[in-house]
């Protein structure tokens, strides 16, 4: 009896030998449908691979890769966030993260301005390329809550963002000319006008003439708070002497040195 459970026991170490030295071909294999456009196979093969190894980074990656490029935005961010325990790997789960908040981003801003440019949207992420049986070199808690910060620092505060938009509105009813066009970037300036410039010129000239002007900000509705490309969009009232008018504006920002800069403005119709 204890003959035959010891060559039961045998048989079992060795099958699961021979399982694992499986695991890397079949995370290879994985890598390369998914690399090929088999998503649905590849993804198949790897939750296989993470059935038995819960904890194993290089497989969550991918997984969150192909989700991630097979349409399922936010399973890929559930999962990297819900596996971001830190290993040797855990800069490229960092910067898949990040890179998918920024193309969720991104994919708000088109559809708020009904812009269709899918074919030259492309995500960009990572494969790891070589599987680890285990992941020993797990971060301290330290470190790992300092991760947590790090994703919560790609983010603006929105109470920021509101105060923003009011500071913006006050400084064009006052007439602040210099903190006003302050609250734009750089560079900016609406595409019909030839430089910045003559766009800071047009629009002193516009704002000059008016006098008894009164800005009402209402239902400011913060469609992405994410630092690169911030998006509200809010209702403007406008009255003056001489000209008034309501509409529903589309702002889009960036933070840029610290501060909340605009980078583009548009009337919702």
């Amino acid at each position: 009896m204890q003959t035959k459970a010891t060559i039961f026991f045998i048989l079992f170490v060795l099958n699961l030998s021979a399982y694992s030295n499986d695991m890397p071909m079949n995370f290879n294999k994985a890598n390369d449908l998914i690399v090929s456009g088999e998503f649905k196979k590849g993804k198949k093969i790897l939750y296989q691979i993470l059935n038995n190894n819960p904890k194993n980074m290089q497989v969550i990656n991918n997984i969150a890769y192909a989700e991630a490029k097979s349409g399922n935005l936010d399973k890929a961010i559930e999962i990297l966030r819900s596996y971001i325990r830190g290993n040797d790997d855990i800069d490229i789960i960092y910067k898949n993260l990040t890179n998918l908040y920024a193309y969720q981003a991104n994919i708000i801003y088109e559809e708020a301005l009904s812009i269709n440019d899918s074919e030259s949207r492309e995500i960009n992420l990572l494969l790891i390329k070589n599987f680890k049986f285990d992941n020993k070199s797990l971060v301290s808690k330290d470190m790992n809550k300092n991760l947590n910060n790090s994703l919560e620092d790609l983010y603006v505060d929105q109470e920021n963002i509101n105060s923003f938009i009011f500071d913006w509105a006050t400084y064009w009813q006052n007439k602040d000319y210099e903190n006003y066009f302050n609250c734009y970037e750089e560079n900016y300036f609406p595409k019909e006008f030839k430089s910045k410039e003559t766009w800071k010129s047009d629009r002193k000239r516009r704002i000059k003439n008016k006098n008894n002007i009164q800005i009402q900000i209402k239902n400011i509705k913060i469609i992405s708070n994410y630092k690169k490309n911030i998006l509200i969009q809010f209702t403007q009232a406008y009255n003056s002497d001489s000209f008034s008018d309501v509409v529903r504006k589309h702002t889009t920002a960036s933070l840029i040195d610290g501060s909340i800069k605009i980078t583009g403005e548009y009337i919702l119709r």
